[in-house]
């Protein structure tokens, strides 16, 4: 019978092409991001996975316990790796000191690469294999740096990068020994190049690097990993670490072994893991996610089947005559829906393969293995099952008596109040969407008129690259062209931005601050809501003042003026708040903490004289290349960093088309369902002298009427999308105006009527005899 039904199925949906096509174009575009998410959750469960003997391969973790709090890390300090290597069952370790992005100086600027600095041992205890070289040079030359095929090819192109010299800021030059292969799949720990360990330890020693090899208070900058010689050793190997215990000034180190494949999912509890990927929410979040876009899927299905019921009847009402039955009815529909879905998903996947490939946010390594297949079918029978669940028992449910008298057929179908909510379900989502969409480009747009209208052409941004401030900006004062300098993390908007716990009474909350130099509130001529600035002499060993926004200050006093004067208790040490600045020019009404703290201050903007960008610029850089000649000066105009927020215009436009595109086609279904469900009456009302006009009018209404019930659901739901988005940016740009609220439905009323009309407008070229010569 499947068979029979599956032959069936197929020469339905090739007699029916066009119809076909645009099913499996609606599928697949709801689809998409079902794939899209699929294959990040299989990203997730494949990281890993490459390396060989993984379930005896473990992380040494590190739990700190202080005064206040117990925490986890997944670093631990070098010290602990001499120790652990003559423990009996461990075959190997291997250290791996993390040593961050440094900047690596080419002929076309900087190039940021992430370092680590490991040993041989490295290559025995992972799946990273080599290319080319060996992997003794990390013991036999310091200044040896093995690089990954793709830090290779984005440094070198296709020159071959084997004994080239590489000089890096701070960490000097280096000769490339070897390539290492980009593993097959994602990993934990991400590696762009390697150096030896002893460069490390040399680098340590010339103060380019903190001193961490024989340190054992600094444990979140080194990774421990050991291979066991049977997994059943790992409950062995945490008693055993429960003797090398140490004890600190203000807390003790305690360490736990930890199986490399229970990395990922992330844990919460674990500090300082940034690529252990999604955690178990994020993973929730997305099933949910996939779960919704397959009734997205269904429901345009369901509209656009439906839409040929009548053309559908007739066959039902055949097969029934010559013997079928109700179950094989079903069945052969749901063979279609289900038919379609796959074919969907062929079409999706190389669209998705394109994609990962041109936005590096998605390039992520997985396997396409027969766990992801078979997820991937799974998915699409799914929602083919789901999508031909509906249309399956209603067609199914037609008796060959009501296919001959048609006008049984209209009335059954127009009191289907379970198809008319469906309807009204799709376009408040619909509607919703569009109203957020609408809503968050307003508020760029408004960000961006605000940017070009304030921010002056005349503003240069120099990033310290963690140098002392103080003599280059009295330089860079005395040139003609510069007008005022200012030394500060903060202009209009934070340009970086650090975060602290702040205490007042009872209530302890999470802050953001930016560091500015006590200058910058008088130059810039910034009047306070209430207090004073901070004295002129203000002392730089120890931090004794604060200054906050007036969104700080309603956050941790109800009258924000009384604040002034009170002592916050600001991480772990006690300050005075002795003002409050207004909320930022730019929208911004984030809770902002302004501190002076010299050593966190990164940039020097610095106002310059109209017409004089060029020069200044020129003699700017020469200026620093006098007082860091190893490294790259980084200028820009500061207005030029903020308009490239007008870029996320494209992204959200993007959005839209999509939101509409699935709408339209759903809409399609229904308004041709509309028509077709009512071509007996038109003809009729056409045979008592109905105009053209009268017979779309007639269809139009009540899918107008629809329109309005969604209107009604969807409008609140947008609202409260909208001011969900107005709480999380904390800005008052963020508009749910009337205005903007009747642009989002006008743009789905309006493509509604449109596609409605396309379809209604048939009405007025019915030929009553066509209609009515078969009664």
């Amino acid at each position: 019978m499947i068979r029979n039904n599956l032959k069936i199925a197929l020469r339905i949906l090739w007699k029916n092409k066009l119809f076909s096509l645009v099913n499996i174009l609606s599928l697949s575009l709801s689809m998409a991001v079902g794939v899209i998410l699929f294959t990040g959750l299989k990203a997730t469960h494949d990281t890993d996975h490459f390396h060989p003997k993984l379930n005896q391969i473990v992380r040494i973790l590190t739990q700190e316990t202080n005064e206040v709090e117990q925490t986890k890390w997944a670093t631990a300090p070098m010290p602990l790796a001499p120790q652990i290597e003559s423990i009996s069952f461990i075959e190997k370790t291997v250290k791996v000191r993390l040593a961050g992005k440094h900047n690596l100086q080419t002929e076309g600027g900087d190039v940021p690469i992430d370092i680590k600095f490991s040993e041989p041992s490295f290559f025995d205890v992972f799946g990273f294999k080599l290319l080319s070289g060996n992997a003794q040079s990390l013991i036999d030359n310091p200044t040896s740096l093995f690089l990954t095929e793709k830090t290779a090819e984005k440094i070198f192109g296709n020159t071959n990068a084997v004994g080239q010299t590489v000089q890096f800021e701070k960490l000097g030059s280096y000769t490339v020994a070897g390539i290492i292969q980009d593993p097959p799949l994602e990993s934990h720990l991400p590696i762009e190049a390697m150096g030896s360990i002893h460069a490390a330890e040399m680098l340590e020693k010339k103060g380019a690097i903190p001193n961490s090899s024989q340190n054992w208070g600094d444990y979140k900058s080194s990774a421990i990993y050991a291979r066991l010689k049977s997994e059943d050793d790992l409950k062995q190997l945490n008693t055993t670490l429960q003797n090398y215990n140490q004890k600190l000034d203000k807390s003790s180190l305690q360490f736990l072994a930890q199986p490399i494949e229970a990395i990922t999912p992330r844990n919460k509890d674990i500090k300082n893991d940034h690529n252990a990927g999604t955690d178990w929410t994020g993973i929730n979040t997305q099933l949910f996610l996939i779960l919704a876009l397959t009734l997205l899927s269904a429901f345009n299905y369901i509209s656009l089947t439906l839409a040929r019921a009548f053309s559908r009847a007739k066959e039902v009402g055949i097969r029934k005559t010559l013997g079928a039955t109700r179950g094989q009815i079903i069945g052969q529909f749901l063979i279609e829906s289900t038919l379609i879905a796959l074919f969907a998903l062929l079409f999706t996947l190389p669209c998705v393969e394109i994609l990962t490939h041109f936005i590096p946010e998605m390039d992520v390594a997985f396997s396409y293995d027969t766990i992801l297949m078979l997820g991937l079918l799974t998915y699409a029978v799914i929602t083919g099952l789901v999508a031909g669940a509906f249309p399956s028992w209603l067609l199914s449910a037609f008796q060959p008596i009501q296919v001959l008298r048609k006008m049984k057929n209209i009335k059954l179908f127009r009191s289907i109040a379970v198809y008319k909510a469906l309807i009204v379900v799709q376009f408040s989502v619909t509607i919703m969407l569009m109203i957020v969409v609408v809503i968050v480009a307003d508020y760029e747009m408004k960000n961006l008129a605000i940017i070009k209208s304030t921010v002056s052409p005349n503003i240069l941004t120099l990033d310290l690259r963690g140098e002392k401030y103080e003599n280059l900006q009295n330089e860079i004062s005395q040139l003609s062209q510069v007008e005022t300098t200012l030394a500060t993390n903060w202009y209009y908007k934070p340009m970086q931005k650090g975060k602290s716990s702040v205490t007042l009474n009872d209530k302890i909350l999470e802050m953001y601050y930016v560091s500015i130099d006590p200058k910058t509130i008088e130059t810039e001529g910034i009047s306070l809501k209430s207090g004073q600035n901070f004295p002129e002499n203000m002392p730089q060993s120890a931090e004794q003042y604060v200054l906050v926004n007036e969104a700080a200050a309603k956050l941790l006093e109800s009258e924000s003026e009384t604040l002034v004067g009170q002592t916050l208790l600001l991480d772990s040490a006690y300050v005075q708040v002795i003002g409050i600045m207004p909320n930022e020019i730019i929208g911004e009404t984030n809770p902002l903490l302004y501190r002076y703290l010299p050593n966190e201050i990164a940039t020097l903007t610095i106002k310059i004289n109209p017409n004089t960008e060029l020069e200044a610029t020129k003699a700017i850089q020469s200026i620093w290349e006098n007082h860091f000649p190893e490294k790259t000066a980084n200028l820009q105009n500061l207005k030029d960093g903020y308009l490239r927020i007008g870029d996320r215009l494209g992204s959200i436009g993007g959005l839209a088309l999509i939101v509409m595109t699935i709408a339209g086609l759903g809409i399609l279904g229904i308004a041709s369902y509309s028509v077709e469900t009512r071509t007996k009456e038109l003809g009729i009302r056409k045979v008592l002298g109905a105009s053209n006009k009268e017979l779309v009018w007639v269809v139009t209404r009540n899918f107008g009427i629809l329109i309005l019930i969604a209107g009604l659901i969807g409008v609140p739901a947008g609202l409260f999308g909208g001011d969900l988005i107005r709480q999380d940016l904390g800005s008052s740009l963020v508009d749910l105006s009337f205005i903007n609220v009747s642009i989002g439905f006008g743009l789905v009323a309006i493509v509604g009527l449109l596609t409605v009309l396309s379809q209604t407008i048939r009405a007025a070229h019915i030929e009553p005899v066509n209609v009515l010569k078969v009664e």
